[in-house]
């Protein structure tokens, strides 16, 4: 069932940030699903995770859309609070595929120890937060990794055409399921504290 924007901000105010995002932001209630024939997009949300686990060899359940897609507003505390999904808004997913990250991140390492110094760059922070994300904008000389993100690609691709998704989507790849609930807690953790000052008064 979608949220108005202010029962989204009260429960934000109300649960910890581990719990709501536990109870609440990977729950099975999607905006971009429940809304499907407003916003013309086709299918089920668990098929959705299929299809993605299916090309990663990951399971379902380690795959969820957060963002707009999922609440239809914005999480970002840094932009617009609680920003509704609109025509230009992004799918953003994230996925725990231990095998897959394991494998972009030794690559990585390669290129790096190849004097592809700029990978270290490009990838420290995400790194840092245990997620991956690769794709054309950046320049790999492994023929792994150009592999890895045509897959992606094709992968993107095959669930736009499925699901009739005509928006960008974009994907972070974590290490496992704690660590993506480690990030979107400390980013639930800092949207609740704009919520509590000035900003939020404004909701």
């Amino acid at each position: 069932m979608s949220l108005e924007k202010t029962e989204l901000k009260k429960l934000i105010l109300e649960k910890t940030p581990l719990e709501f995002c536990r109870q609440h932001l990977f729950d099975q209630n999607v905006y971009l699903f429940e809304n499907s024939e407003e916003l013309g997009v086709r299918g089920s949300y668990h098929n959705f995770k299929c299809e993605i686990a299916n090309a990663l060899e990951t399971s379902p359940n380690n795959v969820a859309i957060v963002g707009s897609g999922k609440f239809g507003y914005s999480m970002n505390p840094t932009k617009t609070l609680l920003k509704s999904f609109n025509h230009s808004s992004d799918i953003d997913l994230v996925i725990a595929c231990p095998q897959t990250f394991d494998k972009i991140w030794k690559q990585l390492r390669k290129a790096y120890y190849s004097n592809q110094t700029d990978v270290r760059k490009n990838h420290a922070d995400d790194i840092f937060s245990k997620f991956i994300v690769v794709n054309n904008k950046m320049e790999y000389q492994s023929s792994h990794l150009r592999e890895t993100i045509s897959m992606l690609d094709e992968m993107k691709k095959n669930i736009s055409r499925a699901f009739r998704i005509k928006r960008v989507i974009n994907y972070r790849i974590y290490a496992n399921w704690l660590d993506v609930e480690d990030y979107h807690e400390f980013g639930v953790g800092l949207l609740k504290n704009v919520l509590n000052g000035p900003r939020g008064d404004e909701i």
